[in-house]
């Protein structure tokens, strides 16, 4: 086989080659029929993070390692659901999905009634974000399903740190039923398909930055995305000699829970409040945060924007926040100028570190550190005005601080939803090699354990396509599509 391939591709064709003896293989998982592949990358969050729900600009990563999703059809209405970790020995996790747990009367069910159905049994949480793409598929395109599948989610990247995984495995189950179904979608709706999912089913009220990066992302460059709601830009050369890795801080992040989910409450009271003010003075209502400048905000709303507030008493001075993901709880105390402030001063960032990336390809030193202390202003924001940090990611960063630019280490900064996960770092390729293994040493000095360290990079879903493997009297063979 192809030594070239994703690293989660070489798994799979080893497992697949393995004799129906061996059952550490898939023969007892996949019939001789036909096996439809596609595959995804994890994602670096590089710059943008919780803005993109606010419609920022973000600057996004493709990682080396990600999710594989094979699909074969069955000739019965049962959805058989197997995920493996790819590279460990670890036990497979499987559950059963009949197609008609989709159906409420003779009609597709509601989201709200497939997201019980995930939910009633804790053991099964991890399917919804397989089973919640399908039934988006079924609700927002019409498709039909006389037939059910066997799906395999083969992992080569742990959940819950930050890296677009939950994302990952979306877009893997789409983009393997698109190819399979050709159904010709978009990457754009592939992208909104998978947040809708994570929106409705999952429900974690994620923004659309994870899905549309590792969607479109290409390999060795990073992906300018501007959320409003999902539009691709372009590409950002990562200029030579340096790149992007991404340390794993050992703390689980969710974006279902509370603390990210009060973050973009508080961004969109913070909105709802600029919009009440706006319509005093005739003037249009913003669909985004983004849509201020810097000084617009400072000058014209900031001063009316709490610290924080109790939720009876912002509901009942503007009734809503205008938010369909997430709920105000009356009884809860929000922050509101912070999280409103982030999102704005994060698009100026971001923009002002592509621009600096872009100088850097001429070997500019300081457009380097421009672009490093963009990735800091970053993370100081997270941790100030969005509460969003943790002591330990606070450690890398500042591990990566203190040795400097001196060492070639330019900047490092809190990832995706905040409350954990990993941490990006930019430096020369060589400073990188060097002093991540020495921060990660020190690092399980102090939580224990030897971190993750995510690094190298590797095609988009749309980039890599889809793989028909079949079986014959040469065993198995794989045929692009």
């Amino acid at each position: 086989m192809n030594a070239e391939l994703p690293f989660e591709i070489s798994e799979f064709e080893n497992l697949l080659q393995k004799p129906n003896s061996d059952a550490s293989g898939l023969a007892s998982f996949f019939t001789a029929g036909e096996i439809w592949v596609t595959r995804v990358p994890a994602r670096l969050d590089v710059m943008g993070g919780i803005a993109d729900y606010s419609g920022a600009n973000v600057c996004e990563a493709v990682l080396g390692r990600g999710v594989l999703m094979g699909l074969q059809s069955r000739t019965d209405r049962t959805l058989r659901i197997r995920t493996m970790q790819a590279g460990l020995k670890a036990l497979p996790i499987e559950t059963r999905v009949p197609l008609d747990f989709f159906k409420s009367g003779d009609a597709l069910a509601s989201y709200s009634e497939v997201r019980a159905l995930c939910q009633a049994n804790p053991l099964a949480n991890w399917a919804a974000y397989i089973v919640g793409s399908i039934f988006t598929l079924l609700k927002e395109e019409g498709v039909k399903l006389p037939y059910g599948f066997n799906l395999l989610l083969l992992s080569a990247v742990p959940m819950n740190v930050g890296i677009g995984s939950s994302a990952a495995v979306e877009i893997g189950t789409l983009s393997s039923l698109n190819a399979y179904l050709d159904l010709k979608l978009s990457p754009s709706r592939i992208a909104r398909l998978g947040q809708m999912s994570e929106n409705h089913v999952v429900g974690a009220p994620c923004g659309i930055m994870d899905q549309t990066a590792i969607t479109s992302g290409r390999q060795g460059c990073l992906t300018h995305i501007l959320c409003r709601p999902g539009e691709v830009k372009g590409e950002v050369q990562i200029p030579p000699g340096t790149a992007f890795v991404g340390i794993n801080s050992m703390v689980r992040h969710s974006v279902a829970g509370s603390p990210y989910s009060d973050t973009r409450i508080g961004a969109f009271m913070g909105k709802k409040i600029i919009n009440d003010l706006r319509a005093q003075t005739g003037r249009g209502a913003l669909d985004y945060l983004t849509e201020l400048s810097v000084e617009q905000l400072r000058a014209e709303y900031a001063a009316a924007l709490p610290e924080e507030i109790v939720g009876s008493k912002f509901l009942a001075q503007h009734k809503t926040h205008d938010d369909p993901v997430t709920k105000i709880q009356p009884d809860a105390t929000y922050c509101v100028a912070g999280p409103t402030r982030h999102p704005v001063e994060e698009n100026e960032r971001v923009l002002k570190f592509m621009d600096a990336l872009r100088a850097a390809k001429s070997g500019d030193e300081k457009a380097l550190i421009t672009a490093g202390e963009c990735m800091y202003g970053a993370h100081d924001s997270y941790k100030n005005n969005c509460h969003l940090s943790t002591e330990e990611v606070d450690f890398l960063v500042d591990a990566v601080r203190q040795r400097g630019t001196k060492s070639g280490l330019y900047g490092a900064k809190i990832t995706g939803g905040g409350t954990g996960g990993a941490v990006a770092v930019f430096g020369k390729v060589d400073a990188l090699k060097k002093h991540i293994p020495e921060i990660a040493t020190e690092y399980s000095r102090r939580i224990g354990v030897m971190p993750d360290i995510f690094e190298g990079t590797s095609p988009g879903a749309m980039e890599f396509g889809a793989r028909r493997y079949t079986f014959g009297a040469k065993g198995w063979q794989r045929f692009e599509v």
